[in-house]
């Protein structure tokens, strides 16, 4: 269960990182995460879709979604403790060159 109290976010009752500092900075009650806009998308433009393509295969939406939450134990494990996942419209090189 995750919780605020004060300015400290809680896991099970106890603060995240509890005793840790980095580089003078108190990291105890801070809860690290990473944004990953577009961490997981899908392309249905058949004009780019091919442009995710992996090495052994098609562009695959549940493949890219299965890989990526199987990586997160990895990351759980150098100390990430959240993930932001935003969804949005638009291309997912950002700016996009290609008329589409």
């Amino acid at each position: 269960m995750v919780a605020i109290e004060g300015d400290s976010f809680l896991i099970n009752g106890e603060p995240t990182y509890a005793g840790r500092w980095w580089r003078g900075h108190r990291l105890e009650g801070l809860l690290m995460n990473a944004r990953l806009v577009q961490g997981i998308f899908d392309d249905l433009n058949p004009q780019t879709r091919s442009r995710w393509d992996y090495p052994d295969g098609p562009w695959d939406p549940e493949r890219n979604t299965g890989e990526f939450v199987a990586a997160m134990p990895r990351w759980r494990s150098h100390g990430l403790l959240g993930f932001t996942i935003n969804l949005q419209g638009g291309s997912p090189e950002g700016y996009s060159s290609v008329d589409c």
